[in-house]
């Protein structure tokens, strides 16, 4: 029996692309911190890709299915990779692909590319552009080993 799905995927696209996506909103944040920024006793609010700057960083810092108040796809499965023995190269290769899958949940992000890692005393920094539906940041996150 002949089984065409492409029926379904075509009108799921046209779902998502005929869907219109609301400024995307996000609270600042110190990123050294993670606390609120406030401004006048009121917490400042962030548009566009600055509010997805925070989105990401939250998302990548946040262990994904750890806190009920978050959804089983937010946040990140980075932390299992902690004293691992892997080599460096399939760790990184690894990470990569939790970062994509972390942060491609998000209707907002439509890329993630051009990693970089850098290995500090017990800390790995990564650096990685975005392609967004607001243009391209760059983005840098620190992790504790």
């Amino acid at each position: 029996m002949d089984r065409n799905f492409d029926l379904f995927i075509t009108k799921q696209q046209e779902v998502v692309s005929g869907t219109e996506l609301p400024l995307f909103c996000e609270y600042a944040i110190d990123f050294e911190s993670g606390q609120p920024l406030y401004e006048n006793e009121d917490i400042v609010t962030l548009t566009g890709n600055e509010a997805l700057k925070v989105w990401i960083f939250r998302a990548l810092k946040t262990e994904r299915n750890r806190y009920a108040i978050h959804s089983e796809h937010f946040g990140s499965d980075l932390r299992e990779h902690i004293g691992t023995i892997y080599n460096e190269s399939i760790k990184q290769v690894l990470m990569q692909e939790q970062i994509k899958d972390c942060l491609l949940v998000n209707p907002y992000l439509t890329n993630v590319y051009n990693f970089s890692f850098e290995k500090q005393e017990n800390d790995v920094k990564i650096t990685f552009s975005v392609d967004t539906v607001y243009g391209t940041l760059e983005q840098e996150v620190q992790l504790g080993y």
